[in-house]
């Protein structure tokens, strides 16, 4: 029998037709009391208990029932054990209430519902409470963040999808700004179908295109359903760079110049390979001394196909090379270093 927890603090007895007498125990030690759980991807419990005692000559408890309410009509009940070594007629009655990670966050009520040996029944609304918070995740992350940066080998983009509604399956889908689109499907990874943290892990290739990259989800809530699109994002991915230089001549005089020319190139936006235009590149010189510190001598910006040439002087032997900072489609780049020897 279900008593409505709507009247709090109030213990009400039902008489059983084979009983004209009210069996009227006595509730205390009721828990849990203004109890905060915080809940994620496994369960969290709570123990439920309260203290039961028949007058001398009474009925005595042959058990106890926890009735829980949360948010949104959320209700589940659940049996109370008796403590050992103690008795029906006075005793503490508990059980551990599990709470899947699919729990709605909110503010609980419980009440309990004994049971006599005699089939009286008596309740104690509002006894004990307790509410759940959840931890916060956004609806799809990316890793590592944006901007991506491309390796000589590939680079790996993880997503991870979270869903707090029932999904059966999961994929993305992840376009480059030339179209070039690349598939992964989700797995579950915490937490179970109804509320749980779901990653994909999608290959990129060396000669993915620089730039903007969209993100795209679609997840399904059973087998064989459509799909329903899910949450976007995207990020920037920032490819490497390469020269091809040569220095002439690596000998000279005091003070003479050397010449560097040749092309700065990398993976355009469109997805072939090629110059990079109008990027800025500074000649750097270090002397061969302990200690000492690089000096930017020159600079130049690349022509319409990315070839460049420029001079640099030295006094000192030393090393000479390129180097560019690099922009929002290439990370910083630094050609090979040429030794330059002064000639006596």
């Amino acid at each position: 029998m279900f008593v409505p927890l709507a009247v709090a603090a109030v213990t009400v007895a039902l008489a059983s037709p084979a009983s004209a007498v009210a069996w009227r125990p006595v509730w205390s030690k009721h828990g849990p009391q203004h109890t905060t759980l915080t809940s994620d991807f496994s369960p969290v419990s709570v123990l439920l208990k309260t203290h039961v005692k028949s007058s001398a000559k009474a009925p005595w408890t042959k058990g106890v029932e926890a009735w829980v309410t949360g948010p949104g009509g959320w209700k589940r009940s659940l049996s109370l054990k008796l403590w050992k070594g103690q008795h029906h007629a006075d005793g503490d009655w508990s059980n551990w209430l599990s709470l899947p990670p699919q729990t709605p966050a909110g503010n609980y009520s419980v009440g309990f519902l004994a049971t006599s040996n005699k089939g009286q029944k008596a309740w104690r609304g509002g006894a004990a409470s307790f509410s759940v918070g959840k931890v916060a995740h956004a609806p799809l992350t990316l890793l590592p963040g944006s901007p991506v940066k491309m390796t000589t080998t590939g680079r790996d983009v993880t997503a991870r999808f979270f869903s707090p509604t029932h999904s059966t399956a999961a994929y993305t889908t992840v376009t480059g700004p030339n179209g070039k689109t690349f598939t992964a499907g989700f797995s579950l990874v915490s937490g179970n179908v109804d509320y749980g943290m779901w990653q994909a892990n999608v290959q990129l290739p060396t000669t993915s295109a620089p730039g903007a990259w969209k993100v795209r989800t679609a997840y399904a809530t059973a087998p064989g359903s459509g799909w329903l699109n899910g949450p976007a994002a995207s990020f920037n991915l920032r490819q490497l760079s390469g020269y091809t230089v040569t220095a002439k001549p690596t000998t000279i005089k005091r003070g003479s110049p050397v010449v560097l020319s040749g092309r700065l190139t990398g993976r355009l936006p469109n997805g072939t390979y090629g110059g990079l235009a109008k990027r800025r590149l500074q000649l750097m010189f270090r002397w061969n001394a302990g200690g000492a510190s690089p000096q930017k001598i020159n600079s130049v910006t690349t022509d319409a196909k990315g070839g460049f040439r420029l001079s640099g002087y030295a006094v000192r032997p030393g090393w000479m090379w390129l180097t560019w900072a690099g922009d929002s489609l290439y990370q910083p780049g630094t050609s090979r270093g040429f030794w330059i020897t002064i000639k006596k």
